[in-house]
Formats: C-alpha cells, structure tokens, sequence
C-alpha cells in the first residue's frame, strides 16, 4: 500500500501541486518570520553586547519606561562629575568616563536638510572619550566647541565631507558647527545617527548642565571581576544610583529587543497562520475530490484485500508527502524571504551584513510541523471517506458519489450562527467594561466564523443558485450548465468558497474600523481642534524654546498655547500625564467635559477621560497617587472629566494637568506640541508662508492647518490599513489558488461529460465561458459570505471602541464595491487554465473515459 501510494503521488504531481503550493506558501511565512526576528535579535543583542561597558553607573529613576516612551517627556537624569571622579577613584578601576548621551536632538546640513534617519530611528548625541569599538576612520576627534564626528552611514547618506558646516538642534537652542571626523564600529550600527562633540561642549550646549553627566563608563583594572567593581561601586555611591555589569547591561538589551520583536513577531505568525488556516482549505478539497475520482481505483484495492486502515493509511502517507515536500520548499524559501527583509532594512541604514541569518532548531522544527499537520488534518475526513469506500465500488460505473445529506450539518451550523449573532450583539451593546465587550466580540467573531463554515455547503445551494438565476437569460445553455455545475456538489462548493470567505471577513471587518475610525477623528478634530495650526516634533523629539520664542514673534500669531507630557505610575501601570496653557487651551483644544471644567485643572486638579475615569473608578473628588519618573510623588485631586478622545487607550488612557502643576513634579519636561492661534481677519497663507520660513532650519519639526492635521491623522489609519491588506493578500492568493484547484480536478472529474458535450456540439469557447461561469459563482459567493460576516463583525467592533472615542459608523461601500469586483474578476482569472485544459478536450478520448 505504501508502495502504491508512492507511485500514485509521482504519477499524479500535478494534481496536487497547488495544494504543495498553499503549504510552501504557508510555512515560508512562518519561516521567514522566525529566523528574520531571531536574526535581528541576535544582531541587537550582540551590537548591545559588544559595546556595553564593563560597568556602568546611571542616576536611579522610580521606574523602567517602556522602550516606546523612553524620551517622551524630555527629562533626562544627571549625576553630577564629583561622582565620576570618586568611581575613578576606587581600587580596581582602570578608568572612569564621564559620559553625555541624549537623543533629543536633530543635526542639519548647511541647506537645514535633517542629517541621518527620517524613518523613526533616533540621532544620539554623546560626548568624545576613548571607546575600544569606535574608530575614527577620517579626520579626528572634537578637542572645541563647533567640532563635530558623525558616523559613516549617516556621512554618506547626505554625501557630507570633513570641512563641511552642520548644525545640531536641542532643546536649548542650536549649535552651529564643522564635521571633523567620521567614525565606523566594530560591532555594526542599528541605524541610528550618531553625533559626537567634545565633553565640556556636551555638557554645555546638548545637556544645558556644565557639570552634569548623564552616565559613568567603567573600565575594571586587571584581575578585577565586573560584578566585584559593581559592588565597590554601589557600596560607594549608595542606592540613589543604577550600576550594572557588561553581562547585565546585554541582557537587559537583549529583553527590550525581544519585548519588542515579540509584539511584531506574533502579529506577523497570526497573519502566517490565517494563510495555513486557508490552505488547509484547499489541501481538504483536494483530497476529497481525489478521493472521489478514485473511488473505483480504491475499491479494486479493496476488493484485493486491502484493508479500511491500509486505505486509510494510503491517502494519509500521500498527504505525508505533500506536508513533506511543501515544508523543506517552505524553508528554503522562508529562508530566502528572510534574507530579502535584511537586506531591505539596510537601505534603511540598519547595518546587519555582520551577523548571518540566524536558523535556530525550533525554526525548521516549526516550518515541519505547521506545514506536516496542516496538511495531515485536512487529509484526515476525506482519508475516512476513503477507508469507507466499499469493494462493490470497482464495480460501480459512476465515480462521483451521491450528493450527501446536511441535515444534521445544518441544524449544528444553525446553532453556532445563533449563538455567535448573539455574542456579537451583546459586545455591540454591553458597554460596561473592555475586557467584558472584547470577550463577548471574541466569542462571537468565532462562533459565527464557525457558524458560516459549518453551513458552507447548504448556503452555497441556495446563494450560489440565486447569484446565477441571471445566468440562462444572459448565456443561455451555457449558463444554465455553469450555474449547475457551481450548485452540485455543494461540500465542495462551500469548502473553496469558505476559503475566501475567511481571507475576505476580515479585510470586511478591518475596512469598517479604519473608516469608523477616521470618521470619528475627523468629527473631533472639527469638534475640539480649535487651533489654526500645530507643531509638532518628530518621534520622541521635543520642540525647543527657540522654537517656541521664533513662533511667537510671527505676524498673525496671538495665542501659543504650549503641551508637555511627563511619564508617571499610578497603581503600578505606567500613564502618560500631559501639562497644558490653561490660559489658551479652550480656545486650542475645545475639551469636551463631561464634568468639570478648565478651570479646575488650573487649579492645580487633574482631568482624567471618562473611559479611564469608569476603569480605575474614578469621579470628581477623586484622589490619586502618582510616582513620577524622577521619583517625586504626589497626590492629585480629580477636578474634570472628559469625553475619550478617537482611538484613546495608550498609556492608560489621557491625563491632563496645567503646566504650572506639571512643573512641581517634572521640572525638565520639554515643549512637545505648540498650537497656533491667529487674529480673526488673518491672511492664512502669509502666516503659512511666514511660519514656513522660521521653520525652514528645524526639519525636526512639523507645521500642520488643521486640514494637513487631519490628514496626517487619517494617513496613519490608511498606513495600518494598507499594511493588513498585504499581510491578508497571502491568504487571499492562497484562497485564489483554491478555486484554481477545484476547477481543475473538476474539469479531470467531468473529462468524459465535457467530451459529450463537445460531441453534440459544444464549441471550444462555449467550454472555456462554462468553467469561467462557474468560477465566477464560486468567488462571489465567497466574497459575499466574508464581507458580511465582516461587516458584522466590523460593526459590532466599533460599538465596543466606542469606549475609546470611535463613535461613529461609518461603512465603506465603496471599498466593499471593489472587493467583490475584484473577487468576480479573480474568479474569471482563476479559471483560465482550468478552461482552456477543457476547451482542449478530445472528444472521442473523452467519450471513452472511464
């Protein structure tokens, strides 16, 4: 048996080639995954590694940031260079360095062109000293203020030369200067812009403290351990500082990487795994067609002696092999799709040509078993139905079964689509808690995914009859046999459609959210955006004073009404606490208050959104404590409570105090937004242009109207949107590729019907528009099952954000318009080859056809 398994897998490749396809497809997704997030762990890990010192001695604060707000406010600890001079001091230590790190700073060009990333990836200043992995390979080191090294990559994106004039931009103000040197490193760079200057200059002009540094470097003397110095160190200095080893500093490095890899990395397996989800779709219908084409080869086998295990151990080893065969291409090809991303992101400055792609045992252990099981689990009911086949079928001259009775079928999917409409309805409706609506939408969104598969076969008798009622009329003969041959065996039909369908509600369910969603923030911005214009830095970069001043003093300008944000812990969850001009800001923001009012944040109250307000039951009257960054506490009264802004919920939803009360608890936070009032009357385009010109040197900040605001708000939506869309086109291609397959083991399973009907006349193109007819039923019905299920999905979901400010509803038509089109015309071009391999039928070989 499994000798005849083997020769009927190589006699037959063909037929299941696409279905080795869906499976290749599928792991090389979860492949490429893998070994490209471990690559870039291990590169990170080793760059953290390799240039950590032996120890290294930072101020203490309350809390560790998450990576993604590290900045945000600003606020940048210092010690003081007595510190630095008693770790120098100590037995076992060879050297001490005072160092200046910041990276809240921009370097321009002498055309105020930004110098370095734009994608996101910080610009680090830090002060000169000796570092064994930084080697100067042109010019020399900064000795004076107005000398600047840059790193390479970031020297020859701009095409920069020794002698050449930049500018960097801080906080403070700006340092104009000469580029002096450029340096490499030895461990690679993680693309980010690297700016050095000589230590009083850092001192001076990046950290605005002369006697300040914002960190020691130790170097240990021979014969002394890392973990020994730390301790002589912590004994010195006490518990107001945080000393780490080399060995410390590389695995706190290495945990930030993976806190954040991991985020992206599950993100992408979830997109890996709907497109193995759909593939096991085609792998089940292709098996059951197969099995059906042999139903008389099967029962000869029976006949002989074969037993119901041995048949049903014969239809599993060929979906051995296809599991097998898929998984090793998957791997390779998920391999090469790793090494396309690595050397995408070096076009981005993130240097990895030092570290080799990483391919960790679970990797190929993972690609084998999603791609082996996959394919086995589909395989395992048609193996069943196999193992059934009774000896008399060799016998039987039909070797299509009976179309099969769903009745019990039914009535179970009948349940779950009862049961998921009502779950679903409870999270559109039950608004108490995030947790208790996001349950309820969780359960429904799977039940009635269930509920659809399950009913599959019976839908597609009554969606895919009504879809080709037009079909006589407009085809006449033609159609009426596309249209039948869509509705005959509906488990099939419904198989390859629900293959769609589950790519298709989900682009349903996502474009309902993004255009809620925008709607929603374009009716708040026109609600509560009372500013003409807003600054804003980018990534983490605060707005500097001189910016600020340079606003000011434009013609037409009257109000700027000023935004800082320092980092906080209330009940050990980190928050974000925003410090506004409560002077201007009902006149910049409009909040939209539920209780309260400006005046009380004024004096000196907090204002909480009501969404948080509810979690953390909170009401005016209220008092919380918080533990600031720097450690300063404080206890704050809650004095107002708005509405929650569109898409709220980061950092524990919006906490707002007046710039007066943010001052007591984080004096150093920087200037992040800046909105802009004019005079009535005001020429709109003079205070553009005029505003365009101050800015012209500061490209790390960004000038909005409130037209440019909204759009860059809804832009980010789009961002998100178009990147789901291509992480779902692999299921949806894989879904494609099912209708492609169902087409063509069906023009194989009716050879000899199409061969009758080219014998009474039939012509070529009549056969070709019959298959396509047919294909195109299957897609559409797909496509309208998925996008309804989606759009049921999609409302129910912004019913639950309405939590967080998405209150509006709104359905894209015009997108849900374009899907089904371009499923109709996916359908047409998935039956392309199937039609032609029918239209070049034989007719007397076909006749003769078993």
């Amino acid at each position: 048996m499994i000798r005849a398994s083997l020769r009927t897998f190589l006699a037959h490749k063909g037929r299941t080639a696409l279905s080795t396809l869906a499976v290749l497809l599928g792991v090389a997704f979860v492949s490429g995954t893998l070994v490209f997030s471990d690559t870039i762990d291990v590169a990170f890990a080793g760059i953290a590694g390799s240039t950590a010192a032996d120890v290294t001695v930072k101020p203490k604060q309350a809390f560790t940031p998450e990576a993604e707000d590290r900045g945000v406010s600003g606020e940048t600890p210092t010690l003081p260079a007595a510190v630095v001079a008693r770790v120098a001091a100590l037995p076992g230590v060879r050297a001490a360095h005072g160092q200046v790190s910041l990276q809240d700073l921009t370097v321009v060009d002498r055309n105020g062109k930004q110098v370095g990333p734009t994608t996101g990836a910080p610009t680090l200043g830090q002060n000169w000293y000796d570092d064994p992995q930084v080697h100067l390979a042109e010019g020399r080191a900064p000795t004076r203020a107005g000398e600047i090294v840059l790193d390479r990559a970031s020297a020859r994106h701009k095409d920069l030369h020794l002698g050449d004039a930049l500018r960097v931009l801080t906080p403070a103000g700006s340092m104009p200067g000469t580029l002096v040197g450029i340096v490499t490193y030895r461990a690679g760079n993680p693309g980010v812009t690297m700016a050095y200057v000589d230590t009083a200059t850092a001192q001076q002009q990046l950290l605005g403290k002369p006697d300040g540094f914002t960190g020691i470097i130790v170097d240990t003397g021979p014969g002394t351990g890392r973990a020994t110095a730390k301790a002589a160190i912590k004994a010195a200095l006490g518990d107001g500082y945080s000393v780490a080893t080399k060995e410390e500093q590389a695995a706190t490095a290495a945990q930030q990487i993976s806190s954040f890899l991991s985020v992206v990395t599950l993100a992408l397996l979830g997109f890996a795994g709907l497109a193995v989800l759909v593939g096991i779709f085609l792998i089940l219908n292709t098996f059951a067609m197969l099995v059906a084409q042999r139903t008389r080869e099967l029962g000869l086998l029976r006949a002989l002696g074969a037993s119901r295990g041995q048949v049903l151990r014969s239809v599993l080893t060929e979906a051995l092999l296809v599991g097998l065969v898929g998984s090793t291409a998957g791997l390779g090809a998920g391999i090469g799709l790793a090494a396309g991303l690595r050397a995408l992101i070096s076009t981005f400055g993130v240097d990895l040509s030092g570290t080799a792609l990483v391919i960790d045992p679970p990797t190929p252990v993972a690609a084998y078993a999603v791609g082996v099981v996959a394919t086995l689990v589909a395989a395992h009911l048609p193996a069943r139905r196999a193992a059934r086949i009774s000896p008399m079928a060799a016998l039987r001259e039909a070797a299509v079964p009976p179309a099969p009775k769903l009745g019990r079928r039914t009535a179970l999917g009948a349940v779950l689509f009862v049961a998921g409409g009502g779950l679903l309805y409870g999270a559109a409706t039950h608004h108490t808690t995030i947790v208790t609506a996001g349950a309820l939408l969780g359960g429904g969104i799977l039940a009635s995914l269930l509920a659809l598969v399950v009913l599959g076969p019976a839908l597609s008798r009554v969606v895919v009859h009504g879809l080709g009622a037009c079909y006589p009329a407009l085809f006449g003969t033609v159609g009426r046999l596309g249209r039948l041959n869509a509705v005959r065996n509906p488990r099939r039909t419904g198989a390859t459609a629900g293959a769609l369908m589950i790519s298709l509600s989900l682009v349903g369910a996502v474009a309902v959210l993004a255009a809620s969603l925008t709607t929603s923030v374009d009716r708040a911005v026109d609600a509560t955006f009372g500013a003409d214009y807003v600054l804003s830095g980018n990534g983490a970069t605060p707005i500097g004073h001189e910016v600020t001043d340079r606003v000011r003093a434009v013609p037409g300008v009257v109000a700027v009404t000023r935004q800082r944000y320092a980092l906080a812990h209330l009940n050990g969850f980190q928050i974000a606490v925003s410090g506004v001009d409560t002077a201007a800001v009902d006149r910049a923001v409009k909040p939209q208050y539920v209780a309260g009012s400006t005046a009380d944040v004024a004096a000196g109250e907090v204002m909480v959104d009501r969404t948080t307000a509810d979690a953390d039951h909170l009401a005016v009257g209220s008092r919380v404590d918080l533990q600031f960054l720097n450690g300063a506490t404080g206890t704050l009264t809650v004095g107002a409570i708005s509405r929650p802004p569109a898409g709220a919920g980061k950092d524990g939803g919006s906490w707002e105090v007046s710039l007066e009360t943010l001052a007591r608890y984080a004096p150093e936070a920087q200037d992040f937004t800046l909105y802009l009032n004019t005079a009535p009357g005001a020429d709109q385009q003079r205070v553009q242009s005029a505003l365009d010109t101050v800015l012209a040197g500061y490209p790390q900040v960004t000038v909005q109207s409130r037209a440019d605001y909204k759009k860059s708000v809804t832009g980010q939506v789009d961002t998100v949107l178009y990147l789901v869309y291509g992480l779902l086109a692999l299921a949806i291609v894989i879904a494609v590729l099912g209708v492609v397959n169902t087409l063509a083991l069906s023009v194989v399973e009716r050879t000899r019907e199409i061969g009758l009907l080219r014998a009474v006349g039939t012509s070529r193109r009549q056969v070709r528009r019959m298959v396509r007819l047919e294909s195109v039923l299957i897609a559409v019905h797909g496509a309208l099952l998925g996008l309804g299920l989606g759009l049921a999905w999609g409302v129910a979901g912004q019913r639950v954000l309405t939590l967080y400010g998405v209150t509006a509803l709104t359905v894209p038509w015009t997108t849900i318009g374009v899907v089904l089109a371009g499923s109709a015309l996916a359908g047409l071009a998935a039956a392309a080859l199937p039609a032609a391999k029918a239209a070049r039928t034989a007719v007397l070989t076909a006749i003769a056809a078993a």
